[in-house]
């Protein structure tokens, strides 16, 4: 039966029965109703943020604040990029919504007591978690101790930005995506090179985000003893060795001691360009960083015994602060961010890599932005992403400890295990200061 047919033969037993009533008179048609729009208080919500370079306030109002008062008519999004939070909750400046990366939830929010748990109103809204990545929902649930503070909206990139011209200018093939991480040191040793006397370098990362989202799932801290892990567990020597080699290899032993951290080894990759391959895992880089470079992405390295996964998500997500008086408001807007509504637009202009689970929607990431015309951009994000480690508020505040472990081995002649010692040590002390002072 087509489905054209199925009306009128609803219909006419409501015909039989009008005929059988003696009448002809055909029943008039229900007035159209149009829904009333339930009109809502206007409310203003204030976001803050720790880092005003990664958002200035025009990125962000244009990214989250002008979707969100579309969607919201009655909303009007103020934002606070930087300050101190305690000269800000000093002066009574109110706060309804902080985003910061899982990295910086301590100090951005649970150091001020600005969480508070969303599960209630999660449940109020038949709000559900199932289309976002899961181990970005099971990381929130970790910091909340099983409840949930805030909610995934975007992630950061986990991929090999590479300078395809230092690649020709040494006859070096180009990485591929899923390569090892022996397969990406063999290349670093046919790139790392002094030439014309300018010293060129195969390889460089932030350390202590690799350490923090490492894809062995070691943790930094054991959220439970509240102890450091680099003298606990034997993974952290494997780690460590794979990643010293890398500085060991000849032309580092030149480099200041001091400048192996991340902005200095960014610096090399985007500004001096001395430097062929930069995992870039802590930051999304945009044009004005890339500049005219003839450049590419490969996926980040793997390891051998696990081919195909990537390293823990590094996730941002956006708080319902404490201090909110409009809590249900706040709510609304984060829970907004998360919709594919929103993010679809934002994943092709390539503001950001987006939370959610949905393959097809992250194929979409750049497809509106010159940017990214021709780039290997499903290199930004891993299929699966390694499970998160033990997440709690010490992992962030002691990633760079993995700095300090390259420069006491690779520049101060310390053996692995002893650097490794005296880094438990050091967060040890710092974790048993933060307590005391908290009672």
């Amino acid at each position: 039966m087509s489905k054209k047919m199925i009306a009128p033969l609803i219909l006419c037993p409501m015909l039989l029965l009008s005929a059988c009533g003696g009448t002809s008179n055909t029943p008039a048609a229900p007035e159209k109703v149009t829904p009333v729009e339930v009109k809502k208080d206007p409310v203003t919500l204030t976001v803050y943020f720790q880092y005003p370079n990664d958002w200035p306030e025009e990125e962000f109002m244009k990214t989250f604040a002008e979707p969100l008062m579309k969607k919201y008519s009655h909303m009007t999004i103020k934002y606070i990029p930087g300050g101190k939070l305690s000269e800000l909750i000093a002066a009574g400046q109110q706060i309804d919504i902080v985003f910061a990366s899982i990295g910086k939830v301590a100090e951005s929010l649970m150091d001020y007591k600005l969480e508070t748990d969303i599960t209630a109103m999660m449940k109020k809204n038949n709000y559900n978690t199932n289309h976002l990545d899961q181990t970005m929902v099971d990381a929130a649930k970790q910091i909340a101790g099983g409840g949930m503070y805030g909610l995934p909206v975007y992630t950061m990139p986990q991929a090999i930005y590479y300078n395809k011209d230092l690649f020709d200018k040494f006859g070096v093939p180009y990485p591929k995506d899923g390569l090892s991480w022996d397969q990406v040191y063999d290349l670093s040793k046919s790139l790392t090179r002094n030439e014309g006397g300018v010293q060129y370098y195969g390889f460089g990362t932030s350390y202590g985000h690799l350490a923090m989202l490492n894809q062995q799932s070691i943790p930094i801290v054991y959220t439970d003893t509240k102890r450091s892990t680099f003298d606990k567990d034997e993974k952290w020597r494997s780690f460590a060795d794979n990643l010293i080699r890398f500085y060991k290899l000849p032309g580092y032993d030149k480099v200041d001691p001091g400048k192996i951290s991340e902005p200095n080894e960014r610096n090399r990759f985007f500004k001096d360009r001395t430097m062929a391959m930069f995992l870039g895992i802590s930051a999304q880089y945009q044009a004005q960083e890339i500049g005219n470079m003839n450049w590419d992405l490969a996926s980040a390295p793997t390891l051998k015994e696990a081919p195909g996964l990537g390293l823990q998500p590094y996730p941002v997500y956006f708080y319902v602060a404490s201090t909110s008086k409009y809590k249900d408001q706040a709510f609304d807007a984060i829970s907004y961010l998360t919709t594919p509504e929103y993010q679809i637009q934002q994943i092709k202009d390539g503001k950001f890599v987006t939370a959610l689970s949905d393959n097809e929607i992250r194929k979409q990431f750049g497809s509106s932005n010159p940017l990214y015309t021709g780039k290997n951009v499903k290199a930004l994000q891993p299929s699966k992403y390694a499970p998160v480690a033990s997440v709690n508020k010490y992992n962030g505040p002691n990633n760079g400890e993995m700095v300090t472990i390259v420069r006491d081995v690779v520049y101060n002649g310390k053996d692995i295990n002893t650097a490794l010692r005296e880094a438990a040590e050091r967060v040890n002390k710092k974790i048993d200061t933060a307590e005391a002072a908290s009672k």
